[in-house]
């Protein structure tokens, strides 16, 4: 169905139900097929799953993991099962809608959690039985109605406080509902710290006072929804890209937090508000993705730097400025300590961000600190030369990557352990990329702010091409190798990493034909995003085993052959990129790829409950982790920049897009440097967009600045 006609100026058109887009029937979570997910997050406040029962009982989070098994919740009286059939719940990214009806008792209710950690539940219970139905109000061991409770557990120093009111005419925690009567109340709880009571009785008085239930939900979903008002406006003739666009602005949001405390006392973006953990009430233990994690700042500053105003990409930016550990290096970080050192390419994105913002006032507040990381990192890693080694084969944030294995005395082994030896430390192709495009950021904002340091990253960025373009690259197998790093021989292993010199900018002409590896399905080109591994290596296993054994269990990160979409996003930048320079010969491949990747955001590869997870079979696109939502990668950045073309440098804003399978697009309200951008395409005139002709027309604050088939560049906005 064609959209109406479009007047291409100003705001545009009207923005799609964004919360009815992405809403699911008993969305639940991997792994645990009757356990629910819950779609708004707090500060510090979240689900990580709900019992099927009205009320917040399952696993809750506060600011890191707790596993808090109960907030409250309420039940029948004799029913110590709590609700199991026929409830239903609707998963909406703004509350949850829960419905029930059983021998006569039904139940309807909304839940959701606020930015500033309340915990809302809104019942309303019918009796249409002949007898009094009972019920109790379920709490925490030792939690009284209206007096602060410290849950039993201390974790990362912290120990949660919850303060709890009731609306409605419950008495010592419970209700009776009388034969045909209805009932309708509030429930609200308050997380926070013991010192934080009083503001936390002010939260729950604000919304207790409402008297309204129903106003109050439809006001708290609302706030909710305000999120999206500084995301650009996206539609298209593809309905499934339309939702995974939106879907990706929820995964900012929802992993959007603000510890408050500690090393984390401002807003950042966690990896993923899920974990690698055991469920034990209290008891966390294992490996926690709610975290500032250094290696994921650039995939989420990506995206969350196209917002308007920046604040979410300038807050984590910030965040990772206040993380190096005693040796100078950005480090995983809670808000009790630092953990370990990922490479990244963290400056690079802060530079990036500044392209769009032009924000002197972070670069000033910051810059310090991301040349402290680059020059502690680029010398605690590399031994002669300037390429990066990598001692530890996880700190690559790829880990079981063969690579690291084909120096053994058996070469490739049928064993490995999870353990830190029984491999060769390597110089990574993706290490040195990364630092390569930290000094050339660092380079480019001290060129910016007079800092002399500038001459020092553009020195030994150029050290880094050279190296990377004369040792990793093998001119006959036309590929580039991870090296010993004592010998510099090449691990001939083709990786999913060999690809990023390409994304970096830093090759020519020669080095093209890597992309028939890329694009082949002997090779990478599998059948869902990329192999993170080519399919040739001796190890290679789409689906995470080593030679069939699942040594990490059966969801354990291994980089020998599931697709993951952090690389998948980095290819295909590369691939787009490419494709630009040389005449457009890849646009096809880039759009059937992206297509995959976009696949890979719901669950059954079809246009339902959208759902991205951490890495995946690269043959079938089967999901093989359990971490919902997860945010270790980009998505909106690939469409802003290489479908609708649009791509802020230093000389200006440059506007070329790829050509794709779509028969009209639209990206409006995107500002950069303090304009207003709308771009718009159609195979045929006026068809989609009245007094448009056919093609890629460009508008800049309102005025059509330029049209054209969008086969060549234009730059506009340069300085």
């Amino acid at each position: 169905m064609k959209p109406e006609a479009q007047v291409p100026a100003g705001r545009g058109g009207e923005r799609p139900d964004i919360a009815g887009m992405l809403s699911a029937w008993d969305r639940t979570l991997p792994g645990h097929p009757d356990r629910w997910m819950l779609g708004p997050t707090g500060k510090r406040l979240w689900m990580d799953y709900l019992d099927p029962a009205p009320g917040f009982s399952g696993r809750a989070d506060f600011i890191h993991k707790m596993n808090l098994p109960l907030l409250f919740s309420v039940r029948q009286t004799g029913r110590r099962d709590g609700l199991l059939s026929p409830v239903r719940m609707r998963w909406r990214i703004d509350e949850a809608r829960l419905d029930y009806d059983d021998a006569g008792v039904s139940l309807t209710e909304r839940k959701l959690i606020t930015w500033d950690d309340l915990a809302l539940s809104w019942q309303i219970w019918e009796n249409h039985t002949s007898h009094p139905v009972a019920l109790e109000l379920m709490l925490p061991n030792g939690a009284e109605e209206g007096r602060p409770y410290a849950f039993p557990c201390r974790i990362h120093g912290v120990t949660p406080v919850m303060l709890m009111r009731c609306g409605g005419p419950w008495r010592e925690g419970r209700l009776t509902l009388p034969p045909g009567e209805r009932r309708e109340f509030l429930i609200a709880a308050a997380m926070g710290l013991r010192e934080e009571t009083a503001a936390m009785e002010a939260r729950l008085q604000a919304a207790l006072s409402r008297g309204n239930g129903e106003a109050l939900m439809d006001e708290q979903a609302r706030a909710y929804r305000t999120w999206f008002d500084d995301a650009p406006d996206w539609e298209c003739d593809d309905a499934r890209l339309t939702r995974c666009w939106y879907y990706r602005w929820y995964l900012l949001r929802k992993n959007l937090a603000c510890p408050g405390l500690g090393r984390l006392p401002g807003p950042c973006f966690y990896e993923g508000r899920g974990h690698r953990m055991d469920k034990t009430p209290y008891q966390p233990s294992g490996w926690e993705f709610p975290r500032l994690i250094p290696l994921s700042v650039p995939l989420q500053v990506s995206d969350a730097r196209w917002l308007r105003g920046g604040a979410a990409a300038r807050d984590t930016l910030r965040a990772l400025a206040g993380c190096l550990d005693e040796e100078g290096m950005f480090a995983v970080t809670a808000v009790d300590g630092s953990h370990k050192v990922y490479a990244h390419y963290a400056a690079w994105a802060l530079y990036q961000y500044d392209l769009i913002h032009d924000d002197a006032a972070l670069v000033a507040e910051v810059l310090s600190a991301y040349k402290t990381d680059a020059r502690h990192v680029y010398e605690h890693s590399r031994r002669g030369d300037s390429l990066q080694i990598e001692f530890t084969h996880a700190l690559t944030g790829k880990e079981y990557q063969p690579s690291f294995w084909f120096f053994t005395d058996d070469c490739f082994p049928y064993t490995v352990r999870p353990a830190r030896e029984g491999y060769t430390p390597l110089k990574r192709v993706d290490r040195s990329v990364y630092m390569y495009l930290n000094f050339r950021g660092l380079a480019a904002l001290c060129r910016k702010t007079g800092d002399p340091d500038a001459a020092f990253f553009e020195t030994e960025a150029e050290r880094i091409r050279r190296d990377i373009l004369d040792k990793m690259w093998d001119p006959v197998s036309r590929c580039f190798y991870d090296l010993h790093w004592q010998t510099d021989e090449k691990a001939y292993v083709r990786n999913i990493v060999a690809f990023d010199p390409l994304w970096a900018g830093i090759t020519g002409e020669a080095h093209r034909d890597i992309l028939e590896y890329l694009l082949s399905p002997d090779y990478f080109s599998l059948g869902s995003g990329f192999a993170s591994t080519a399919a040739d290596c001796p190890v290679f296993s789409s689906d995470g085993g080593w030679r069939g054994e699942k040594i990490k269990g059966p969801h354990g990160c291994m980089w020998n052959g599931p697709s993951w979409p952090y690389t998948t996003g980095i290819a295909l930048d590369a691939l787009a990129r490419q494709s630009k320079r040389f005449g457009h010969v890849y646009d096809d491949a880039f759009w059937a790829h992206l297509s995959e990747y976009t696949a890979e955001h719901f669950a059954d590869g079809e246009d339902t409950a959208p759902d991205l997870v951490e890495f995946y079979d690269s043959r079938t696109g089967a999901p093989l982790s359990e971490e919902a939502d997860y945010l270790h990668s980009f998505y909106p950045d690939l469409i802003i920049r290489h479908v609708a073309g649009i791509e802020p440098e230093a000389q200006g804003v440059v506007f070329h897009p790829l050509r794709t399978g779509l028969d009209y697009f639209a990206l409006r309200r995107l500002w950069v440097r303090g304009h207003e951008i709308g771009v718009y395409y159609q195979r045929t005139a006026g068809e989609h967009y009245a007094g448009l002709p056919a093609g890629y027309t460009v508008f800049l604050d309102g005025v059509q600045a330029c049209h054209s088939d969008g086969s060549a560049p234009v730059t506009l906005m340069a300085e």
